[in-house]
């Protein structure tokens, strides 16, 4: 903060009533005509304000010695000025001495000067009235009138008060073993008191400081404190603050100093509802994505799965069976499809209803993708008691073998519905892929195969031959 000089108007911006008097002397003086002169500073003028009041002359180097100073006036490292000159007083006092001498004497006017101090002076702003006396015998000379406009430690309660942050300054209290126990505040500004809930500043100073952050539990705030305390290590953290005022949070500083710990409290509420709002949102945002992944995935399902069994409906299998036929027929490797029809299925579902065929149902399906190949072979329902299984490089022997698996396990199988044993058996049909296969080919070859199979007795695996179809036991049938 620096000086403010000011030359006009000086009856309105002065502001003690000693300075007032003493500017109107010097202004009655010039209208009367008479000499300004130290004599002007009378035995009365002197027992009021002597104090307050210096007396300055210029040397040939144009530094000034302090002929007189009142003891009220002390250099801004507390030492009397009296006999000293500008050369050798703290350079923010001894400037603005010359700067408001200097500026009379050219002007031969009053001049005042709000005067900022050093760090460490007691008074933190000066009010310096400047008057130049008349030339003389006696050299230039000039009477200056310094009256303290605000001491410093009412600047820094102002400055204190005016922060947006509680501020508190707490002593240890300690018990009979030396062991720090509480501490109570010693100092506070105003905005402590109205975050911590108390009417005034006054009423804060001297209250325990368990009882401004609760309870000794562990997050409650007292814990960090008496943290700080006891190790001397700064501690920071933030505090939710339930009061008569509502639900409050707070970001708390506790810093040891020499007589216990200084604790800056800043409102932290605001922003803090707004990460929670921002994190509930992110939460509805993330569980609405789930929900869309779900519903994206219960269509999907929808689409390309079998609901019963699980197994690829007839489209999803087209959609795979289709590349990777495709796939066999450029590398000219071989490829097996699989037609399977579950043996007098009608039977099962007239003789034990529909929940008993679907129990069947699932039970073959698990048989059947049993031995399948991840991300290799590929099964699907087609349709009703109808299956179809894919076995990419795959060749007759290989198909014949897994297809006869599959029927051994199916007529091993027992299928308990409530008091009832059901012993399903399925039929199967091979074909293999040709040069010049697609997928719609293969498929009714493979219907062909297992329509022979069903044919002959059932429980049984075929697969197309050259000319006819052969059952899994060696026979050649003509294909139907």
């Amino acid at each position: 903060m620096s000086d403010e000089l000011y030359t006009a108007d000086l009856e309105v911006r002065l502001r003690s009533a000693e300075a007032a008097f003493l500017l109107k002397l010097f202004r009655d003086h010039r209208t009367a005509g008479k000499q300004i002169t130290v004599g002007m500073l009378d035995r009365d003028v002197m027992r009021a304000y002597g104090k307050n009041l210096i007396v300055m002359e210029q040397g040939e180097d144009e530094e000034f010695l302090f002929l007189f100073a009142g003891a009220e006036v002390p250099d801004d490292s507390g030492m009397p000025l009296a006999q000293k000159t500008t050369r050798n007083i703290s350079q923010v006092t001894a400037d603005m001495f010359r700067q408001g001498a200097l500026e009379a004497l050219s002007t031969l006017d009053a001049v005042f000067i709000d005067h900022a101090t050093g760090q460490f002076a007691a008074v933190h702003r000066w009010e310096c009235l400047f008057l130049p006396m008349d030339p003389g015998e006696g050299g230039r000379m000039v009477i200056a009138l310094c009256i303290p406009r605000e001491h410093k430690h009412e600047y820094m309660r102002h400055l204190l008060n005016a922060l947006p942050c509680g501020l508190f300054r707490a002593a240890p209290t300690r018990d009979e073993h030396g062991e720090i126990v509480d501490a109570t505040i010693r100092a506070a500004n105003e905005r402590a008191a109205e975050l911590s809930g108390h009417a005034d500043k006054e009423d804060l100073v001297g209250t325990s400081l368990r009882q401004v952050f609760g309870d000794t539990s562990s997050g409650s705030g007292w814990d960090r404190h008496l943290t700080a305390l006891r190790t001397g290590k700064q501690q920071q953290f933030d505090y939710h603050h339930l009061g008569d005022n509502g639900s409050r949070w707070y970001q708390v500083h506790s810093v040891p100093v020499r007589d216990g710990i200084l604790i800056l409290m800043i409102d932290i509420t605001e922003m803090k509802r707004t990460m929670l709002e921002a994190e509930h949102q992110k939460k509805m945002l993330l569980d609405e994505m789930e929900q869309r992944r779900a519903l994206e995935q219960e269509l999907w399902s929808l689409a390309h799965l079998d609901p019963l069994t699980g197994l690829p409906n007839r489209r999803a299998f087209r959609d795979s069976a289709v590349l990777k036929l495709a796939e066999a027929q450029t590398a000219h490797r071989p490829c097996a499809i699989i037609s399977i029809d579950i043996d007098h299925f009608k039977r099962v579902n007239d003789a034990y209803g529909h929940a008993a065929g679907d129990t069947v149902l699932r039970r073959v399906v698990d048989i059947i993708k049993a031995p399948l190949r991840a991300h290799l072979d590929i099964a699907a329902r087609m349709g009703g008691e109808e299956f179809v299984v894919l076995l990419p490089d795959t060749d007759a022997n290989a198909a014949m073998a897994f297809a006869e698996k599959l029927r051994r396990r199916v007529e091993q199988t027992a299928v308990i519905v409530g008091e009832h044993e059901i012993r399903p058996t399925i039929s199967l049909g091979v074909a293999l892929n040709r040069r010049s296969s697609d997928l719609d080919d293969l498929i009714d070859r493979a219907d062909r195969a297992l329509y022979t199979a069903k044919r002959t007795g059932r429980n049984k695996v075929a697969i197309e031959a050259t000319g006819g179809v052969e059952n899994s036991d060696g026979d050649a049938t003509a294909a139907a």
